[in-house]
């Protein structure tokens, strides 16, 4: 389970199709590098709502950077800004991957959302 606060990032994912929330991490203690199928609860709505998280460094966008938990909410539009989200990891999906591109990089999250969900799903 990870917990934090929705923080700015890149602004990258929304522009990609796949906006993200930045969490930074309460605990400070992160789960390996990868791509995992996730129920995300928004600040204390006790509703879990179906997401896909990536941890790591996103090696397909060059530079230096931290690892980042970036918490990608399916079907749901919403201001995260400065709200808490409860994160509980379920299913590991695969590992971070460097992409040739960005569209490279959109349809693997296409895949990841489907296969998220189907974990989901179990």
């Amino acid at each position: 389970m990870l917990r934090g606060e929705v923080v700015p990032g890149d602004g990258r994912g929304r522009v990609l199709g796949f906006p993200t929330a930045n969490l930074r991490c309460h605990d400070g203690v992160l789960p390996d590098d990868g791509i995992y199928a996730v129920w995300v609860r928004i600040d204390d709505d006790p509703t879990p709502r179906a997401g896909t998280v990536s941890v790591g460094t996103n090696p397909t966008f060059a530079g230096e950077r931290e690892r980042r938990v970036e918490v990608h909410l399916h079907a749901v539009d919403v201001d995260l800004y400065g709200r808490t989200l409860a994160v509980e990891l379920v299913a590991y999906l695969r590992p971070t991957l460097c992409f040739a591109d960005a569209d490279a990089l959109i349809a693997q999250s296409v895949i990841d959302i489907a296969d998220s969900d189907a974990a989901l799903a179990r």
